[in-house]
């Protein structure tokens, strides 16, 4: 079929859409991806702001699929799966010639497990909580099962939702009620599967290990969308963690699970065994770190037999719980059956995190406050992750499509396929149709020093921010590189602006977003999440301000790795790695600003390397070409003219 008839004017679409707007950069997208499954090959997509990418990729793709061949749609977030499957997909569903059948499919803890419901029912109702009795009703009405529906936040969440470790499968009285085994049984038949990335390289994963396993259908295409986050994603899905906070729940469900007669002793001496261990890693100071950092010299022996002697307990544990008498009681065989899965599993997954031989993986340690408790995450990530999706999935995908409003580095996709071991492809860049020469200006202040030359660049940039922010009144996205620096600007302008300041961290994101929206003239300070993803078109956001280039953090153990690998092979790191990773995320955080045709506002990067640095070009380069000026007093002017001409009422 040809796709013009579709989108150009006089198409399917304008005739279906009253407000459709036709662009070329849409059709242009959507024409390479038809020549990709043309030819069973592989396509790069960098669609940039507005061009409508979704549609763009979705089109070609079901088309696809009416011939009989399976397609996977891989989103970053399950906000954008939603989105997809209930906005976009219904669009496209209008426009061809016949339906096509969709399924959307989720990890799997993201489902209601109907027997862990009924096992864990005495134990809510003994402790009285008033949401317990919300669920079960709720558990009556569903069809999903999807925690996404329930409309408030259930705290053990945890202890009734779908488990590998618990799960029994066919055995299980409520296999043919299983929501999670529903959905993977609508996917199974449906024509294209919306999923997550974070579910298809899990599925990947298993696959990898078992060419018969994974959760996923089959498939003979498979489109990533928001494709920059690929390479984070499989490097966590190839990996092993382990964290104290398993083992924490797990002896959590067991001094829950009545009937059994476990040693109270045993429980305790892994709870503090777990506990000790632990906290060595807990009390160091950096939140992120190789594990080398610690164990190592006297301090590694103490550590390895820490790990002997809790892996030794966990599986007494183990066999402690097959000891029990369970004669007349299924429902506790079951739970037992469950529990002693866990077990295993993590004592397996704890000694292969210390002993395991891994060539060519990082060993590292993450740290993340659940609320009083720290939870420390042993990681082994492969270091490089384009030879194994090379190998196990670019060739054996007939056609594979990566877009993202920010996938090319300086005009090119040379270092995102290195990065993910792509070779000959399909490629195209789209610019976005908006006219950033009249809806954007770009603001650099070059009197400014260099961050790293500067002991008190928070004031520097706590001056600049409050100057931008006046001018604007308000309205404004103020967007750090670390948590350190949006706190340390945050504690000098909360008393100083008079306006809504809003901060990442205090409030769960959503929140903040809608608060944002609610209050006119807000400010909202964030880190890393609001970079992308967030989407304000109008007045409410009208200045996006970054406080300095996003180059990765030295410290972080993946990055120094990565690095160390560059450079010794002769490589430059710095050319090779760090500067388009951070192209790429300038890129991300500039797109905040401009979201619809009508937007007009700042962007202000805080950071005079951007014009006095050679490699400040590469910047521009990936940056939407707009006005650029120097002078606090064009950003002044720049709001000024539209409040005269009405265009914003501050």
């Amino acid at each position: 079929m040809d796709l013009r008839k579709i989108f150009e004017p006089g198409g399917r679409m304008s005739e279906l859409m009253p407000d459709y707007e036709c662009r070329p950069q849409q059709i242009e997208v959507a024409l390479a991806i038809q020549r990709a499954l043309e030819n069973k090959t592989h396509c790069l997509a960098e669609a940039g702001t507005g061009v409508g990418k979704s549609i763009a990729y979705l089109v070609p793709m079901a088309l696809h699929s009416l011939t009989g061949k399976k397609v996977i749609v891989s989103s970053f977030t399950l906000h954008l799966q939603a989105q997809i499957v209930n906005k976009d997909i219904p669009i496209v569903q209008s426009v061809l010639p016949r339906p096509f059948t969709v399924a959307l499919m989720k990890g799997r803890s993201n489902y209601l497990c109907l027997n862990s419901l009924d096992i864990e029912t005495p134990n809510f109702l003994l402790i009285g909580d008033p949401l317990f009795e919300r669920i079960r009703q709720w558990s009556r009405e569903t069809n999903t099962g999807d925690v996404a529906e329930l409309g408030f936040t259930f705290p053990n969440w945890g202890d009734i939702c779908s488990d590998q470790d618990m799960c029994r499968r066919l055995e299980c009285r409520y296999f043919n009620e299983c929501f999670y085994y529903k959905a993977r049984k609508a996917a199974s038949e449906a024509d294209i599967v919306v999923v997550n990335h974070s579910l298809f390289f899990s599925d990947l994963a298993i696959r990898m290990a078992d060419p018969n396993g994974g959760v996923l259908p089959g498939y003979h295409c498979v489109v990533f969308d928001e494709a920059h986050h690929i390479e984070d994603t499989a490097t966590k899905a190839f990996g092993i963690e382990f964290s104290n906070w398993r083992i924490h729940s797990l002896l959590s469900k067991v001094r829950r699970t009545r009937g059994i007669g476990v040693n109270p002793e045993r429980l305790q001496a892994i709870e503090d065994l777990n506990k000790g261990l632990f906290d060595i890693f807990a009390n160091y100071e950096k939140q992120e770190f190789f594990l080398e950092d610690v164990y190592s010299g006297r301090r590694r022996s103490d550590i390895e037999n820490a790990v002997h002697m809790l892996c030794t307990l966990l599986d007494g544990l183990n066999s402690e719980l097959a000891e029990q008498n369970t004669e007349g009681r299924p429902e506790l065989a079951e739970r037992l059956s469950g529990l002693r899965r866990i077990c295993a599993r993590s004592s397996e997954d704890l000694f292969g995190a210390f002993f395991g031989d891994y060539e060519d993986y990082v060993r590292w340690v993450e740290k993340a406050r659940n609320g009083k408790f720290v939870t420390c995450i042993l990681r082994c990530s492969p270091l490089e992750v384009g030879g194994l999706l090379s190998e196990h999935l670019w060739r054996r995908v007939e056609t594979a499509v990566l877009t993202s409003a920010t996938l090319a580095t300086s005009g090119q996709f040379r270092y995102v396929k290195a990065r993910l071991g792509i070779s000959d492809c399909v490629e195209t860049i789209q610019d976005s149709p908006f006219d950033f020469q009249k809806q954007c200006l770009l603001y650099v202040p070059q009197h400014l020093d260099y961050p790293s030359d500067n002991p008190a660049y928070a004031d520097v940039v706590a001056n600049e921010m409050e100057q931008i922010v006046r001018a604007s009144g308000g309205r404004a996205f103020l967007l750090f590189t670390s948590y350190r620096m949006m706190n340390a600007v945050y504690e000098r302008l909360s008393e100083r602006l008079p306006y809504v300041l809003l901060k990442q961290g205090d409030k769960p994101n959503e929140q903040l977003v809608q608060e944002f929206r609610d209050h006119k003239g807000a400010c909202l300070f964030g880190v890393h999440s609001f970079w992308e993803g967030v989407d304000i078109p109008g007045e409410a956001l009208s200045c996006v301000v970054i406080d300095k280039l996003p180059f990765s953090v030295p410290e972080n153990p993946i990055h120094r790795a990565r690095v160390e690998a560059i450079k010794s092979r002769g490589g430059d790191w710095f050319k090779e790695y760090a500067l388009p990773q951070a192209q790429m995320r300038l890129k991300q955080g500039f797109g905040r600003l401009i979201r619809s045709s009508t937007d007009r506002g700042v962007v202000a990067i805080l950071d005079s390397r951007l014009i006095k640095k050679a490699y400040g070009v590469e910047f521009f380069r990936s940056l939407p070409l707009s006005p650029v000026t120097h002078s606090i007093e064009d950003v002044r002017n720049f709001f000024e003219q539209d409040k005269v001409i009405g265009r914003r009422v501050s």
